[in-house]
């Protein structure tokens, strides 16, 4: 998984991810960028990955990026329950090369 993420803020990554799985319009963002855990699940349903929906928004995104055969790394997540800027785009690589097979 060598593509680079062209999307640049989170926004535009949730967006792009969106789009990948056909989800129109993306889920909208929270307060301060947060990212919506509907984004994950909607991953989740549309790749038929068979991840518990119910987990943490962390925890999604650390299976789908897995799911894919990358790694999840620490800096992929913060407190809080928050995916960061850098695991959004691990997610971002992910359904890139889920999609693409």
């Amino acid at each position: 998984m060598t593509e680079k993420v062209r999307a640049v803020t989170k926004t535009q990554m949730v967006e792009a991810i969106a789009e990948l799985i056909s989800v129109v319009p993306a889920p909208a963002m929270s307060t301060g960028s947060t990212e919506p855990k509907e984004i994950f699940i909607r991953v989740n349903e549309e790749l038929g990955l068979g991840i518990d929906s119910s987990l943490q928004k962390p925890d999604l995104a650390k299976e789908i990026v897995e799911a894919a055969g990358d790694r999840w790394l620490p800096t992929h997540e913060s407190r809080g329950g928050t995916v960061t800027r850098k695991g959004l785009g691990a997610v971002l690589k992910a359904v890139q090369f889920l999609t693409a097979v």
